[in-house]
């Protein structure tokens, strides 16, 4: 029989007949089994340039479970434990064994600013590896950095400002402030 609820029991009893009647055996019960975790793949947080929070939701069944998440550049279109990068890298939240869900999240780094990641959250106890789905985020644009370099061609009425920045994968446009005036800090008002 198949289709059966996990931690459910259930009662049953063999039945045979032919010509001279029907015969009854003794009803018995089995529980079945817990069945493997119950895996939801929520939406991912607190996301930077080059890092991010993944965060799901298992409901462990019963049994002592275990989660942890995939993630890559690349949808695998449904999930699974081969895909992209696995975090952590090794073992995961311990999500205990109620019949409850349990949330968990995962911080992740090294990530490129604005690209789109796909990923999961990934659940398993002793019965079964439990899959929730495919959701994407796109990281956030980085601020660039700026350094401000000597002037030249100073002269007694113009001066030539220099200065660098990085647009760490943004476009960008850069200018100078000046004043006879010290700001302290540099800003975009003196």
């Amino acid at each position: 029989i198949a289709g059966r609820l996990p931690l459910t029991r259930y009662y049953y009893c063999a039945i045979a007949q032919n010509a001279s009647g029907a015969a009854f055996g003794a009803v018995l019960s089995f529980t079945t089994a817990t069945g493997g975790p119950t895996v939801t793949t929520s939406a991912a947080s607190l996301i930077t340039a080059a890092t991010a929070t993944l965060n799901g939701s298992a409901n462990p069944n019963g049994e002592a479970t275990t989660g942890w998440f995939r993630y890559s550049t690349t949808s695998p279109g449904t999930c699974n434990d081969s895909f992209g990068t696995r975090a952590p890298s090794s073992g995961g939240s311990v999500l205990g064994s109620g019949t409850s869900p349990v949330s968990y999240s995962q911080g992740i780094a090294g990530l490129l600013p604005l690209t789109t990641y796909y990923y999961c959250a990934i659940a398993q106890n002793s019965s079964d590896v439990g899959f929730g789905a495919v959701l994407s985020f796109t990281t956030n644009s980085e601020a660039p950095t700026v350094t401000t370099a000597a002037a030249t061609a100073v002269t007694s009425a113009t001066a030539t400002l220099n200065g660098a920045g990085n647009p760490n994968g943004d476009a960008t446009t850069g200018w100078f402030r000046y004043s006879t005036t010290s700001p302290g800090t540099c800003n975009d008002s003196f």
